[in-house]
């Protein structure tokens, strides 16, 4: 289905990282998501507020349309209200990097009711590994954002197959998160390290691998197009499993 026909009667949704404890694999995440959009007919507008992720592990340095801002910069996060000026973008992605969370914060402080009131919906992607800090950080946010977003909670397994994230089930704090808040969580599995390595060395996407448009041979092995195939699927259906709060909603 090609939802630009609805054009006219869809919402406006910005889609943003949490920009809480690096390393756990938020730009991954978005890597994945923007392909994901781009199947169902969506092109989304693409922030890169991670300025610490300058050289190769950047959203901008995988997909350069990005705008690199800085998010500490006077005015930076109204980039997401001037982009709903542009009637024929629906969705706004945005990589928020480590230690942005007062700015964002402050800025929802001001914001929110407003926007809320011209139809604009928030989604934020939160990313924890089996750490406690990274579960931490998560709650963090949502409890200076509270209900004004919608949550996507994505474990990711990083380098342990099967992790059994004993830092988020069974934690009194995340329960009440859960009970309270309503996200939706999905499962990142574990990585080849050599794979994902190469990838950010290149700033290649899993995409590209699939679509045999990387120039490094390396990515062209079947066994490394069969990984990244199988890696992108399983987030794929991790996004369906949440598309009631990435999809724009119908008015």
């Amino acid at each position: 289905m090609n939802y630009y026909r609805f054009i006219m009667k869809l919402t406006k949704r910005i889609i943003f990282t949490q920009g809480g404890k690096g390393g756990v694999g938020k730009t991954e995440v978005v890597l994945s998501l923007i392909p994901w959009f781009r199947s169902k007919g969506i092109e989304p507008s693409l922030l890169d507020f991670d300025i610490e992720n300058s050289k190769k592990s950047g959203l901008q340095n995988f997909y350069p349309e990005a705008q690199k801002l800085d998010v500490h910069a006077e005015g930076a996060l109204d980039r997401f209200l001037d982009i709903c000026d542009d009637d024929k973008t629906q969705i706004i992605i945005a990589d928020l990097g480590s230690g942005a969370g007062i700015a964002t914060y402050h800025w929802f402080d001001d914001i929110y009711d407003d926007a809320h009131e011209l139809g604009i919906q928030f989604t934020s992607i939160g990313v924890t590994t089996d750490d406690a800090g990274a579960v931490q950080s998560n709650l963090k946010w949502a409890t200076h954002l509270q209900d004004r977003v919608e949550y996507l909670i994505v474990l990711n397994e990083f380098r342990q197959s099967g992790c059994n994230f004993e830092y988020w089930h069974g934690v009194p704090a995340v329960e009440e998160f859960i009970e309270k808040l309503n996200p939706t969580v999905i499962t990142m599995k574990s990585r080849l390290q050599e794979l994902q390595a190469e990838m950010r060395n290149h700033s290649t996407t899993l995409q590209q691998i699939i679509n045999r448009e990387a120039e490094i041979p390396y990515f062209n092995k079947t066994r490394n197009r069969v990984r990244a195939t199988a890696y992108q699927r399983d987030l794929f259906a991790g996004f369906e499993k949440a598309s009631n709060i990435l999809l724009p909603t119908i008015k």
